[in-house]
């Protein structure tokens, strides 16, 4: 998990991402299945009780604190969902 504090953080993560093309499946929103190199994991998006956006993922990396090519995938998929759903 990471509290996503500026694009900076996620750079190398959305190089990655652009690189190897992981399948990002909707489950519901702020939650989503992403392929890795190991299967699906599992990357969830929410803001915390004080604003902060927390995206979690299930993989190794994002479980010691790094920012993951699945979470950032995942991450951008949110996004547009969630200023579709600020436009209608």
């Amino acid at each position: 998990m990471f509290i996503l504090k500026g694009i900076e953080q996620l750079e190398r993560a959305i190089a990655k991402a652009k690189k190897v093309h992981p399948r990002v499946e909707f489950d519901h929103f702020g939650r989503y299945r992403v392929s890795g190199s190991k299967g699906y994991y599992t990357v969830t998006c929410r803001k915390d009780e004080r604003g902060y956006k927390i995206v979690a993922c299930t993989c190794k990396g994002a479980e010691k604190g790094l920012v993951c090519y699945h979470a950032a995938s995942a991450l951008s998929l949110h996004i547009g969902l969630a200023r579709r759903q600020q436009t209608a």
